[in-house]
């Protein structure tokens, strides 16, 4: 087993289709693929999404309560994903998206997730430790719950990087800041779904993202990965900074999960291939694509991806 995912607030995602969705009415579901419950979580995610690739890998976090049984259930399912949970007190959190194929949109309702105790983080950082030896490659992605350190990312990345493990992290707010800072990783996608900023600076012209896509790179990391605008990427490498711009429209409606599949494709290049950063963001990019042909959390195989990738435009910025 060579990777393992960390989610530390993951969640059971509902995932429901509604044509012409608008607030304060009331819709019926009639058909029953409309209406979808799955694990999920960004590293969660990428677990699954690797596991439809072919790769083992172990998935590692935080589950509680009724729905973290179901969770469980779900996830055991998946016969190439190792199960790895510390169990606590509260539930694990729901989260809801509702996608609007008619208007091509997504509205998302999310939980906060379970509140910690010391002795679940200390029984985290200990089962953490004991797998890294397991593999070679971890992701920390997603939200943290809400009282666990702010560091908590920086301290799980540090302890990989002594271990010689391949770090990857896509993530935003005081924890990503942290990690940046403390013990930045080899790969960063900053998750710019909230809100458009990195550390305090807003991300709003072409320049704002160079700044810091160079700005994480200066800090460690190998490859940085920023979503500009919806049909394109600032990827940034030690070695300069490209756009890849997509060549097609993209639905919005679609665009559930395209984060979790672009670390998902980085991942598996580099795996496969070895650390040619620029290239494993390609194949990113191209998982992305293929990703984005499905309004689910879905890529069908590898032979999918390998089609896109001559999809999208790589031109060099700086």
């Amino acid at each position: 087993m060579d990777v393992m995912t960390v989610t530390l607030n993951p969640s059971l995602d509902r995932e429901i289709i509604v044509e012409d969705f608008k607030c304060g009415h009331m819709f019926r579901i009639s058909n029953p693929s409309n209406s979808v419950m799955e694990p999920g979580g960004k590293g969660i995610n990428v677990s699954k999404m690797l596991s439809k690739l072919g790769v083992e890998n172990m998935a590692l976090g935080f589950l509680g309560g009724f729905v973290g049984r179901v969770f469980l259930e779900k996830l055991l399912e998946d016969k190439n994903i190792t199960a790895n949970f510390v169990f606590v007190e509260e539930e694990t959190r729901e989260n809801i998206a509702i996608l609007d194929l008619k208007n091509h949109t997504i509205t998302q309702i999310n939980s906060s997730g379970p509140k910690l105790q010391e002795i679940d983080i200390n029984h985290m950082i200990q089962r953490y430790k004991n797998s890294l030896s397991l593999v070679e490659h971890v992701l920390i992605s997603g939200s943290i719950p809400p009282n666990a350190p702010v560091d908590i990312y920086a301290r799980m990345f540090e302890l990989a990087k002594k271990n010689g493990v391949t770090t990857y992290m896509e993530a935003n707010g005081p924890h990503f800041n942290e990690a940046i800072e403390k013990s930045c990783p080899m790969v960063v996608r900053i998750d710019l779904r909230r809100e458009k900023k990195y550390f305090d600076r807003e991300l709003k012209e072409m320049d704002d993202y160079v700044y810091a896509a160079e700005d994480i790179i200066k800090h460690g990391a190998k490859l940085a990965v920023l979503s500009y605008h919806v049909e394109g990427d600032i990827i940034a490498t030690p070695e300069g900074i490209w756009l890849f711009k997509l060549e097609e429209n993209v639905d919005r409606s679609h665009l559930f999960g395209v984060g979790d599949s672009f670390m998902t494709g980085i991942i598996y290049y580099i795996l496969k291939n070895g650390y040619n950063y620029l290239e494993a963001a390609k194949f990113g990019m191209a998982t992305a694509i293929a990703k984005v042909h499905h309004i689910e959390k879905y890529i069908e195989d590898i032979e999918e991806i390998h089609k896109y990738l001559n999809y999208f435009e790589v031109k060099k910025v700086k």
